[in-house]
């Protein structure tokens, strides 16, 4: 993906169209990483996200509505409070590098209009938001970074803004990239260019080689060559303004992968847009909510590894402990026979061969006695260890109960940690793991109490069929949200959600049944692409599990339908 200099100049260029003269109606940061500004532009709403993410940096307008969290972010209250109702003067690349500068005039804390710069680094790894005043003074940074050796930089409030150091040549300076053209022997003249040049992706480099009609691996360089080539660079270094500026994205499987300024020759299959900010966006989107989804679960993934390898180690155990306990009622007959058979005994002895009765052929047994105790006294010894045994059997069995219990309930989790998307449903997961104990209860921050994630909501054929998104919506969409006469689903044989049909007064048909069973099938652990066993009865019939956890349940009467799995968006609310 060309994210480099050349893409994001163009860009720039592109949101200064949109929104300069714009005023800044509201501030927020729906990720840890990620500010969106509503911007009212030229009659128009538009929303600016801007992220800093080190795998996915991005600057573009976006339709997505993120939801914010409750309490804002110290960073966000910042930018809220010196570029709230502030109006765009400019939007503009600095240094030639990744760097896109938007310049806000805006009132400061006496309320005298100054111009703010809220810089957005887009470098990777070390990308980065940071508010400046009007002396190029940080006010504060999204990433604050005392003193990076690498950067040669201190980023924290009260530090001069300093760019970023550029190694290599900037597209502007002509003359050092004749030089280096002059100097160039072979291998590839694309790869020459990518690894001197400031802001030129692989892909681009090779698109600036294709347009300039000069092989790539040509040994020499004419001067007409070199002339082509500073050309090409200029052209695209200036692509925004020229008839080249196509913005589109490569299509791989249907889907936008990666955006370009314009088409680039390597591209087989792609799709136009009117705009580089459309590009973007539907190139990131998806990829973005994957990130996003990895990146807030991965604290409940881990949560769920550690937790399952914890019990599945202590339920070993006590298997363990269990098979050891299986000897105890030998050692109950060692203890009877010595009290049976005591006048044989003398104290010193350290073993006896007596008959066990309690075997029909009554073989002999020998029994190791301690020397130093009397027979009464080793009978007892005997007798304890029965007695310790018997306890041991006892409590390894409600544990081994407990814990298969615990990691069925576990297992029944996991399917929703992908699945989770909103923090809501990010917060009730959670919430699940607190409950037995594979996470620490975290306080709520804040008086307000986070909404509760709605359930998945499907209407076919006048009929509303809810599907819950985890096990705490599975527990209330089956003993609260649905009725004694409502239909139940859950599959047979896979862990997954539990589906509601809510009659009212309707009649339901084979049709309807089938549609949910297909749906309630999809939202399973089940593998899509073969058919699935589905059981429904009327919700009477479903009774909580005696170990109470959520969305755990018993029934006994029921039907089963056969289904392959379908997700049936278009008729989702």
């Amino acid at each position: 993906m060309p994210n480099d200099y050349i893409t994001i100049k163009a860009l720039s260029k592109e949101l200064n169209c949109f929104l300069k003269g714009g005023k800044i109606d509201k501030v927020t940061m729906p990720e840890k990483d990620e500010v969106n500004l509503m911007i009212r532009a030229n009659n128009k709403n538009y929303t600016l996200a801007i992220s800093c993410n080190a795998s996915n940096p991005k600057i573009h307008l976006t339709h997505q509505k993120k939801i914010s969290p409750i309490v804002a972010p110290a960073f966000c209250m910042h930018l809220r409070k010196y570029l709230q109702n502030g109006n765009i003067t400019d939007i503009y690349t600095l240094n030639e590098d990744r760097i896109v500068v938007i310049e806000v005039l805006s009132k400061n804390e006496m309320r005298d209009t100054v111009s703010f710069k809220l810089i957005a680094e887009m470098m990777g790894r070390y990308s980065n938001i940071i508010m400046l005043n009007e002396k190029d003074i940080i006010t504060d940074a999204l990433k604050q970074v005392p003193f990076d050796v690498m950067t040669k930089r201190t980023l924290v409030p009260s530090a001069k803004y300093i760019v970023p150091e550029q190694p290599k040549i900037k597209l502007s300076e002509k003359d050092k990239i004749e030089a280096l053209l002059k100097d160039y022997s072979g291998n590839s003249l694309a790869a020459l260019l990518a690894n001197n040049i400031s802001g030129l992706a692989k892909s681009t480099a090779q698109e600036i080689v294709h347009v300039s009609n000069v092989d790539d691996n040509k040994q020499d360089l004419s001067k007409e060559d070199i002339d082509n080539i500073l050309n090409a660079l200029d052209t695209f270094n200036n692509i925004y303004d020229s008839p080249l500026y196509s913005p589109c994205a490569s299509i791989v499987n249907g889907t936008p992968q990666d955006f370009f300024v314009t088409k680039y020759a390597t591209l087989s299959e792609y799709r136009k847009y009117e705009t580089i900010n459309s590009a973007i966006e539907n190139c990131l989107i998806q990829k973005d909510d994957i990130m996003r989804q990895q990146e807030k679960t991965k604290y409940l993934q881990k949560a769920y590894n550690a937790f399952y390898s914890k019990c599945k180690k202590r339920l070993e155990k006590s298997n363990q402990r269990l098979a050891e306990a299986s000897s105890k009622d030998t050692y109950r007959i060692f203890g009877e026979l010595i009290l049976a058979n005591i006048y044989k005994i003398q104290k010193g002895d350290t073993k006896v061969t007596l008959q066990n009765y309690y075997e029909e052929s009554m073989p002999d047994v020998t029994i190791p006695l301690d020397e130093t105790l009397s027979p009464q006294q080793n009978a007892q010894n005997y007798f304890k260890k029965y007695i310790k045994l018997k306890h041991t059997e006892e409590v390894s069995l409600e544990q081994i109960k407990e814990l298969n219990d615990t990691m069925a309930y576990l297992e029944s989790i996991e399917p929703y940690i992908s699945r989770a998307k909103t923090p809501q449903e990010i917060l009730e997961l959670q919430r699940e793991f607190e409950n037995i104990g594979a996470l620490k209860a975290q306080r709520q921050k804040g008086n307000k109490k986070p909404p509760e994630a709605p359930p998945i909501h499907y209407l076919y054929k006048g009929f509303n069929i809810y599907v819950g998104k985890n096990n705490l919506q599975n527990d209330k969409l089956t003993f609260k949200v649905a009725n004694g006469g409502d239909i139940w689903m859950h599959t047979k044989a896979f862990h997954g959600s539990h589906t509601i049909i809510v009659l009212e007064t309707k009649e339901i048909n084979d049709d309807v049944i089938k549609f949910a069973a297909e749906v309630c099938a999809y939202y399973s652990d089940c593998d899509n692409s073969s058919k699935v066993e589905v059981d429904y009865t009327q919700r009477k019939n479903v009774k909580r599990h005696p170990n109470k956890n959520p969305g755990m349940v018993l029934y006994e009467v029921y039907k089963t339908a056969n289904v392959m799995p379908n997700e049936h968006k278009e008729y989702l609310k």
